[in-house]
């Protein structure tokens, strides 16, 4: 549901409020003898909404979302209340939530009961034994990063997002020749002979290979132009492809080693 970016988000944009702001409002749905210090307030609301369970925070975030006003109007100067909200609302965006009209919206009813796959994505890759994990992740990061800018950079976010997969790949294509006897039979510098690599080698099959020719292809410079729906939600949509990619090649190649 929500993961961990959006509730550092959260923290930072509480943090503007006067403590017994946040203090009323977290008891209101359960947080019980809360004590915020002005001079730990940060550190605080973070240890806070990190322990909170997806329903609480649910819940929390709508009336957040609700009340934008009556927040807005307690902070001075503005600028920071506004920097501080597009970083939230681009960070929901990324979880798969629009924020719209005062109210907090699921952009795919698919994902209500889903956990944050980037928090396992990121997870998995730490553990894997992956040559380039850290570059990866650093990656994936710097798509998010793109993606929460102001303004947002959604064709970076993307070209991350595809750079995140193509690497993933190769290293996964390297890992299983060097299990296969005789020499690599692919260029690692091309993504058609890369998957199609894993393809003749077992790896996967002929339709996971299109899947992943279809994602790559969606991820490409001009091709993820919004048809219906906005430039955000198509980014978000094509950015979490590649992740479900992501994870669907690292999960894979690690159950068959």
């Amino acid at each position: 549901m929500i993961g961990q970016r959006t509730r550092y988000s959260l923290a930072q944009f509480l943090e503007l409020q006067e403590p017994a702001v946040s203090i009323v409002l977290l008891g209101k749905y359960g947080v019980q003898h809360l004590s915020l210090s002005p001079g730990h307030l940060l550190q605080g609301l973070l240890n806070t909404l990190r322990a909170l369970d997806d329903r609480t925070l649910m819940l929390l975030l709508t009336e957040v979302v609700a009340t934008l006003g009556d927040l807005r109007v307690r902070v001075n100067p503005k600028y920071r209340f506004d920097e501080r909200l597009h970083d939230l609302t681009q960070c929901l965006l990324l979880d798969g939530y629009i924020v719209q009209n005062r109210k907090l919206s699921q952009t795919d009813p698919s994902i209500a009961d889903a956990a944050p796959l980037e928090d396992d994505l990121v997870l998995a890759l730490q553990g894997s034994g992956a040559p380039r994990a850290q570059e990866i992740i650093a990656k994936i990061g710097d798509s998010a990063e793109s993606f929460r800018a102001t303004p947002p950079d959604y064709n970076a976010a993307l070209v991350n997002a595809r750079v995140a997969l193509e690497t993933l790949a190769v290293d996964v294509a390297a890992d299983v020749a060097s299990r296969t006897p005789g020499p690599a039979s692919y260029n690692p510098a091309k993504w058609g002979e890369v998957i199609a690599f894993l393809r003749t080698s077992g790896e996967i099959t002929l339709e996971e290979e299109k899947g992943l020719a279809g994602v790559f292809g969606f991820l490409s410079p001009g091709a993820h132009r919004p048809v219906g729906l906005p430039e955000n939600q198509m980014t978000r949509l094509g950015r979490s492809f590649a992740l479900n990619m992501c994870w669907f090649l690292l999960k894979n190649h690690l159950a068959r080693r």
